[in-house]
């Protein structure tokens, strides 16, 4: 049976800073424990309102698809659970595919949300028997968390217990199931529902902040989505059924603490490594989190009173290139958007003067803890949109956007039209969150279509890719990536292997931004490698990026156009790269007498298919530059 060590030092627990520990915590915060026990009601609570209150609920059954949610539910009551199966399980451990055993866990799981809501909407007690048979089926599953976060399957063997992701979104839907339906579900069964709450989430989150230690302290130590995530669920699910004030504090304490590491996860600027579809579930995840503390201490625990918070807020507003489109960079799928739920929230509570999210839209909206948070009566709700008198604009983006702390800058044109070109271009390192080795990468925008730069990916994990083979994968080493190979050396993976930013002159109509990439190889025989972007905004738009090197001895050196698009060479020096809508044209130059050779490779990584236009220079030299020009056509 194959072992997939989780490499948590470089990969999905890459620390950047951290608050220290404090271990024991309830030991060494005890002072801020009786402060929060003495905030919060004698009851627990969730997210809303039982489904007693019919005012309440009869409003829900207005704004939400009620008639969608009612044939969910109706399918769910008529049809049988889908059994748990082992050997889908295990089909990670023993082949490092996820899938197979993440869709048997969702096919159970999702069963449960729309017969809760159903029944608070309709409050008849037919979908009632139901509820209560899922909730056993789904408390009885071997494993609460991901075949893939059960390493050694520790969990599906009983040994011990851990908490997840989706264990701890999981136990958020446990509380908020037992808070709405209230003494609609029989004495037995919400027993039964909370004693494995303790069991499989509550003591093994106590046990690690006594000790620091396990599977499960590691979230509260990191600064990427984990943090967020974990905290949200777990936390939510103890003030929302824990009966002790004392240790519904002890947990909301841990949650203030630690949750600030998440905080330091985003660079200074605002910046989110991890890429915008992480950004999207951690973020959210951490307003959910914020309201719940809002809520349970009425006001006296705000997660937004960071400075950084609004830079972070704006984030998905400020990294938008063009006409709605976005840079595909770490673990991300070209495609993605930010989430309209979270910007409606930052801009209600922040103030951040956005018209366009002045009102939720909330047409979409499933049944989910998220939806809960959002439809009954919450902060967002109850604040304006701009603070202070400061006046709402609808959101004219500059001509550019420099993350100068993550060493990202977005590019825009001045007169936005539907051939106009965008680009972001990419410094940072290479140990970010969810990295990818793509140091000076980009993303190349004509219209709403991503025609050349990162490719995005992966769609799906196989297993190896959070192992020490992580970077074996084409499409997550450089190698996949519109960067460099330098005499044969690939980028290395490290906070060490980083990009100086080595110049910038930004004006009304040019943007050029150059990168030192030089320690970014760990290659003896480079002396310099440097990569200038110009992007111009004139007319359509155009974008130069000039590979300048220079070697110890004589070497190989070779470029790369990454693309989804349909491409061909057009004659000469010159290639053509063709989306649904829109055309560049590619110029390519060399310093080489001899020239260059394109070396084209069709990559598929559980992701969708990308060309990889490699531009080799045909004779080995100790100096020189390859300069490719994008042009619209």
């Amino acid at each position: 049976m194959k072992k997939y060590i989780l490499l948590f030092s470089l990969l999905s627990f890459a620390l950047t800073a951290q608050v220290p520990k404090s271990i024991p915590f309830e030991e060494n915060n005890r002072q801020r424990i009786d402060e929060i026990t003495s905030y919060l009601d004698d009851e627990p609570a969730g997210f809303g309102y039982s489904y007693k209150n019919r005012t309440e609920w009869e409003k829900v059954r207005n704004k939400i698809d009620y008639k969608a949610v009612m044939e969910r539910a109706e399918e769910v009551l008529n049809t049988e659970m889908p059994p748990w199966d082992d050997d889908l399980y295990l089909e990670f451990s023993r082949n490092g595919l996820r899938p197979p055993g993440e869709k048997m866990l969702n096919a159970r799981k999702s069963r449960l949300a729309p017969l809760v809501w159903a029944e608070c909407m309709e409050n008849k007690g037919r979908f009632v028997p139901k509820i209560e048979s899922t909730l056993r089926e789904l408390i009885s599953h071997r494993s609460w968390i991901l075949p893939a976060h059960d390493t050694y399957l520790n969990v599906f063997y009983g040994k011990k217990h851990e908490v997840d992701l989706v264990a701890a979104a999981f136990v958020h839907e446990l509380a908020e199931t037992l808070y709405f339906l209230d003494d609609k579900i029989s004495e037995p069964v919400r027993q039964e529902v909370i004693d494995s709450m303790y069991v499989r989430a509550f003591d093994p989150v106590k046990d690690a902040l006594k000790t620091g230690k396990g599977y499960t302290f590691g979230w509260f130590n990191n600064t990427n989505n984990w943090n967020a995530v974990c905290l949200a669920g777990v936390t939510s699910a103890a003030v929302g059924i824990i009966k002790d004030k004392r240790e519904r504090a002890f947990f909301v304490a841990a949650a203030e603490y630690y949750s600030q590491n998440s905080v330091l996860g985003y660079t200074d600027d605002g910046y989110c490594t991890e890429g915008l579809g992480y950004f999207n579930y951690g973020f959210q995840h951490y307003i959910i989190l914020r309201e719940q503390l809002y809520q349970r201490t009425k006001g006296a625990i705000d997660l937004f009173k960071s400075e950084k918070m609004k830079k972070i807020a704006m984030y998905g507003i400020n990294f938008e290139i063009i006409n709605g489109t976005y840079p595909a960079f770490a673990d991300c799928r070209i495609g993605t958007t930010v989430s309209p739920l979270i910007l409606w929230y930052c801009n209600h509570n922040l103030g951040l003067g956005l018209a366009a999210y002045d009102r939720l839209d909330d047409n979409d909206l499933r049944p989910s803890v998220l939806t809960a948070m959002l439809l009954f009566p919450n902060t967002a709700q109850q604040t304006s949109s701009h603070i202070d008198g400061s006046a709402k604009v609808e959101g004219k983006q500059p001509v550019r956007m420099f993350f100068d702390k993550a060493g990202v800058l977005i590019c825009r044109p001045e007169k936005m039209s539907d051939h106009s070109m965008g680009v972001a271009l990419k410094g940072g390192n290479n140990a970010e969150h969810h990295n990818h080795n793509d140091v000076g990468s980009y993303s190349l925008i004509v219209g709403n279509e991503t025609l050349a730069g990162d490719p995005g990916g992966p769609y799906h994990y196989a297993g190896a890719m959070w192992t020490n083979k992580r970077y074996t994968f084409k499409s997550i080493s450089s190698f996949g990536h519109p960067v460099a190979v330098v005499d044969q050396t690939l980028q290395g993976a490290g906070k060490e292997y980083e990009a100086e930013i080595a110049g910038t002159d930004f004006t009304a109509l040019r943007d050029e931004y150059v990168l030192d990439l030089t320690k970014v190889y760990d290659c003896p025989n480079l002396k310099s490698y440097i990569r200038k972007f110009v992007y111009d905004r004139t007319g359509t738009g155009s974008l130069l990026i000039e590979d300048r090197f220079e070697l110890k001895n004589a070497g190989s050196f070779e470029s790369a156009i990454i693309t989804l698009a349909d491409w061909q060479e057009n004659g000469g020096k010159t290639l053509k790269l063709s989306g649904k809508q829109h055309t560049v044209n590619v110029k390519i130059e060399t310093s080489s007498p001899k020239g260059y050779t394109l070396i084209p490779e069709k990559i598929q990584e559980n992701g969708p298919e990308f060309s990889r236009i490699g531009i080799r220079l045909n004779e080995k030299i100790k100096t020189g530059y390859i300069r490719v020009f994008f042009k619209v056509e």
